[in-house]
């Protein structure tokens, strides 16, 4: 329990920092993969207050019991672990006007992609229409780029599809930021078996214990081990705003920090 105590309050360090730093920069025009960095960065915070707020012993939520059950936070760790790869992605300088053009009209089109099939599931061909006329205009701006033309067959094919948001693989994308490929593929297919109510959460259940709520080996194993990873995805993205925004460094003072919604020690008195 004190393992668990100790990375729960290093955590709640990092969310304080997070939100600190998201609140300094607000709304600013900034060059364009900055300002598509905030967004995705305040969605990263908005994903780490609900995780903690989940954690048992946590103080950013008041409850009159405690559930250690994974699911709890599983669905916003995976949430957590892919905002940090569109982040790093999404919040790296690009080397040339094409190469962002490129970048964030695959987003676009993955985008697009969604809406449609969204539209098609609600019968709303006036909409669905739309974005699939949306969706040959993106089509054809990446395709008369040369960035665009440059990249493998294979790949220019797969980003056409409307599948992928990121021009590398998770895989590609991984090993380029240093993490261990696959021990992050097992834990986000681990994750995602509790997101979704999938046999691996189910089949080992055992009364008053794993998958019950109750305090257990298991789930509190897997919760502890989230919380030390999604502490340093979260620190490593706090410190990339920081690269971006130097003035907001100012903001991180860990469980000191101030930003406006979350307990009440952190939001009196702010900013």
């Amino acid at each position: 329990m004190d393992d668990y105590l100790s990375a729960l309050d290093t955590f709640d360090e990092a969310v304080c920092e997070a939100c600190a730093v998201s609140n300094i920069i607000g709304d600013r025009y900034v060059i364009h993969y900055k300002g598509y960095s905030t967004g995705i960065f305040t969605r990263i915070c908005i994903h780490s207050q609900a995780m903690i707020s989940s954690l048992p012993k946590s103080r950013w939520a008041k409850r009159e019991y405690e559930c250690w059950d994974f699911s709890n936070i599983a669905s916003h760790v995976r949430a957590l672990m892919e905002g940090f790869l569109l982040f790093k992605y999404i919040s790296e300088k690009p080397k040339s006007e094409q190469e962002w053009h490129v970048k964030v009209n695959i987003m676009h089109l993955n985008d697009c992609a969604r809406r449609i099939r969204l539209h098609q599931n609600i019968d709303n061909k006036k909409d669905e229409e739309l974005f699939r006329s949306q969706l040959n205009v993106i089509k054809k701006k990446l395709m008369g780029t040369d960035y665009f033309q440059n990249l493998p067959k294979k790949t220019q094919k797969h980003l056409l599809s409307g599948r992928a948001m990121m021009i590398p693989s998770r895989d590609d994308l991984l090993k380029k930021l240093g993490e261990e490929v696959g021990l992050f593929n097992a834990f986000y297919d681990l994750v995602s078996n509790y997101t979704h109510i999938l046999p691996i959460s189910f089949y080992r259940s055992k009364s008053n214990g794993r998958g019950t709520g109750v305090i257990n080996k298991t789930d509190f194993d897997y919760i502890i081990f989230s919380v030390k990873n999604c502490t340093d995805w979260l620190e490593a993205s706090t410190s990339r705003m920081v690269e971006m925004f130097p003035d907001s460094g100012k903001a991180r003072k860990g469980k000191e920090s101030k930003f406006t919604i979350g307990p009440d020690y952190n939001t009196k008195n702010w900013p």
